[in-house]
């Protein structure tokens, strides 16, 4: 297979058509050494535990600029009637991460080509979508092998037209956290209220106890809570001996995610009390904040403007990504890649970006290469 021969927008209808979940990714891990395998001057390197792939390109001495895109996809059903939708029911790449996967493919193949005086590594990286695939891949210490400068990422979005760019200094992404609170109680006929223990009783307290909390917490960042599920009770006339409510809260410095959490756990072991009821507090997934590199920031606003891509300052999102840890470790970027003006968002079943961003995510990183070659 020549470098010349691969067909970028075909790759990424490929991908798309294959997603997976987190750790799961076998079929898209095997299609991705397809396109590496042929190509020389590279070295693939594969993780013990997960379906990661971390491709090396060396020319030397000399510190490494690393090249991040996510793999795995989202257990949605896709609706985007297009000509190349998932044959996986009920998974769809919904965040676009076919698309970060098609652009680090054709930054290999555009480095194989041209092969710059720069020591670079690309990361596919599995289990992005909350399932810790970031922490993963940097907990078998494959990566901190080499002495990485700086670490690199994108995120395709369709709230900004092709050929566009933004991001900003300092905190871009927040700190998400996942939680679950269940309560247990003991059910009973509704007639008989005093032989029961009502869980959905402790369940409804506990969601307002913790929103007065929210709403009183005296901080100067910026708070998002919100508690998407609650399940209890299956028959009307049943006293429910179960209720568990599924939430996330975001926010923008870890001490304040930490009373946070501390607040959620004091405020279910109170309302369990006040109803005899049990409780269990779990802390699911959490990320380091996105905090992007300010030298870095300033370098992509140059190479926009070389490359005559229109850059726009971006504000602090309140979403999450784990490419935080990577900023934790290395002074790092990412940014929004516009993939054409849509109605419908990230992780939307209709979620479609556009093809022709593919060219512009792939200039932008290789200037980056040049930037720091």
């Amino acid at each position: 297979m020549s470098i010349r021969a691969l067909d970028l927008t075909e790759v990424r209808k490929e991908l798309h058509r294959i997603p997976e979940p987190a750790f799961k990714e076998i079929k898209t891990r095997d299609l991705l050494l397809h396109y590496l395998q042929p190509l020389e001057d590279i070295s693939i390197h594969l993780f013990m535990n997960s379906t990661g792939i971390l491709v090396e390109y060396s020319a030397g001495e000399g510190p490494y600029l690393l090249f991040r895109a996510d793999m795995d996809a989202l257990p949605v059903t896709e609706q985007t009637d297009c000509g190349f939708a998932s044959v996986h029911e009920g998974m769809m790449h919904a965040c676009g991460h076919d698309m970060h996967m098609t652009i680090l493919l054709g930054l290999i193949y555009k480095v194989a080509a041209n092969r710059p005086a720069a020591n670079l590594l690309f990361l596919f990286q599995p289990a992005e979508e909350g399932m810790g695939g970031a922490e993963s891949v940097l907990a078998e210490k494959l990566i901190q092998a080499f002495d990485v400068k700086h670490a690199f990422a994108l995120h395709v979005t369709g709230h900004l037209p092709l050929n566009t760019v933004s991001s900003k200094a300092g905190i871009f992404f927040a700190i998400p956290q996942e939680f679950d609170v269940e309560f247990t109680g003991k059910s009973a006929h509704a007639a008989f209220p005093e032989k029961g223990r009502n869980a959905l009783a402790g369940g409804l307290e506990f969601y307002k106890k913790a929103h007065k909390f929210i709403a009183n917490l005296q901080i100067m960042d910026k708070v998002i809570f919100n508690i998407g599920v609650m399940n209890s009770g299956a028959i009307r006339n049943i006293i429910p001996d179960k209720c568990l409510l599924q939430g996330t809260h975001r926010t923008l410095d870890k001490t304040v995610r930490d009373i946070i959490n501390a607040e959620i756990s004091t405020i279910a072991r109170e309302t369990a009390k006040a109803h005899n009821l049990k409780h269990k507090v779990e802390l699911l997934c959490t990320y380091d904040p996105v905090v992007n590199d300010a030298e870095l920031c300033r370098t992509l606003k140059t190479v926009c403007r070389r490359l005559n891509v229109d850059y726009r300052e971006s504000k602090t999102f309140m979403t999450g990504e784990d490419f935080g840890f990577f900023t934790t470790m290395y002074p790092g970027m990412l940014f929004w890649l516009g993939a054409g003006e849509q109605p419908y968002g990230l992780h939307s079943e209709k979620f479609l970006p556009d093809e022709a961003c593919i060219p512009t995510g792939i200039n932008v990183f290789y200037q980056l290469v040049e930037f720091f070659n």
